[in-house]
């Protein structure tokens, strides 16, 4: 059976789905929505590196472009929200 190795960028998708998922938690709990521009530009930067991770594994630009491109537009909304607060 194969093992499946733990590259750089899986381990930093990790690590921003993680603090996003904590932001999420934190906001929800204490109903504090002043952060959630920030939890969407970490699930922004967590869809960027899931686009880039899945370019290079199945070298199609069909799902790559498509999750680059929601991240984007995630990113977008989060860079207006802060500029609106």
């Amino acid at each position: 059976m194969k093992e499946k190795k733990f590259d750089i960028l899986m381990i930093f998708q990790l690590i921003f789905a993680v603090l996003g998922m904590l932001v999420g938690i934190y906001s929800k709990v204490t109903e504090n929505y002043n952060l959630l521009p920030l939890m969407l530009i970490l699930l922004s930067v967590t869809l960027l590196i899931m686009g880039i991770r899945e370019y290079k594994r199945t070298k199609s630009l069909l799902w790559g472009i498509f999750i680059l491109c929601t991240s984007l537009y995630i990113l977008i909304s989060a860079v207006e929200g802060i500029m609106i607060n």
